[in-house]
């Protein structure tokens, strides 16, 4: 298991709370450029890859109600927490649409041309070998198939909710938390990188385009995101006393600043592309 695959088990139920909703709107403009291109009334076999608790999958049953949708996530938490809630949102005949999988997205257990269209959000940038996983979706596409992905920019824009509690964590002199290394490709440069790495792959009529995640975090409950998701490694390093002490400050100096200040606003790379 790779250290991000056990980070991702680990925090399943909270990335469903805390995280999802914050990509949630940008995660499906996925679909909604798939929709123009891949016929709704007509039957369609759908994989998204790294499903995470299931945000896709689930919006795209709803979209094509006649097409079969295959979410695939390495992390064998968040196929649990998909599949608890497809039982909780779906239907019983939807939910006999919809297969779960544990796999890694450069190798997918599938057999060639099994997919009419493959979509994915925030997944790309974890990957160990991005073009390893963009060959490997390419193979399970039929030919003619479509791959539509959503995934971050890289940026050096500030967030001044962030700022002001990384103050507080200096001013408390807590060392820096040093995680498992994780091997990862990392954030896309430019829209233009995602297309040349695409066409060099063999796909082709390949657009990218830079987007942008736009997200209002709740100021009250900005600090728990940051205890029970967020910073959750750094808390949970902190003796019960100096945790406490971490989470006063921090919330004595979130709320001095603006609401303005906690309206997340970051760049990503839309891009759409076929298999040649």
């Amino acid at each position: 298991m790779s250290a991000i695959s056990d980070r991702y088990d680990r925090a399943a139920a909270r990335y469903q709370k805390w995280w999802a909703p914050v990509l949630e709107e940008t995660a499906v403009r996925v679909l909604d450029r798939l929709a123009g291109k891949l016929p709704l009334d007509e039957p369609q076999r759908i994989v998204d890859i790294g499903t995470g608790t299931g945000t896709l999958v689930l919006e795209a049953l709803r979209r094509w109600p006649q097409s079969s949708l295959t979410g695939t996530d390495a992390s064998s938490g968040m196929i649990v927490g998909a599949r608890e809630r497809a039982r909780t949102e779906l239907a019983p005949a939807d939910q006999e649409r919809l297969s779960l999988v544990v796999a890694e997205a450069d190798r997918l257990p599938f057999a060639d041309a099994s997919f009419d269209a493959a979509v994915s959000s925030f997944v790309f940038q974890l990957v160990p070998d991005r073009a390893a996983a963009f060959r490997e979706v390419r193979r399970v596409l039929r030919p003619g198939g479509l791959l539509v992905f959503v995934t971050w920019m890289l940026s050096d824009i500030r967030f001044a909710a962030d700022e002001a509690f990384f103050d507080v964590v200096d001013e408390l002199r807590i060392p820096d938390q040093d995680g498992p290394e994780e091997d990862r490709t990392g954030d896309l440069v430019s829209p233009r990188s995602a297309a040349d790495q695409l066409r060099r792959v063999g796909y082709r009529d390949v657009s990218a385009a830079q987007e942008w995640l736009e997200y209002r975090f709740d100021r009250v409950a900005y600090v728990d995101f940051l205890e029970e998701y967020g910073e959750s490694d750094l808390f949970r390093s902190l003796e019960p006393r100096m945790r406490r002490r971490l989470r006063q400050r921090a919330t004595e100096r979130l709320e001095s600043l603006p609401a303005t200040d906690f309206d997340w606003r970051v760049p990503v790379v839309m891009a759409v592309a076929r298999r040649g």
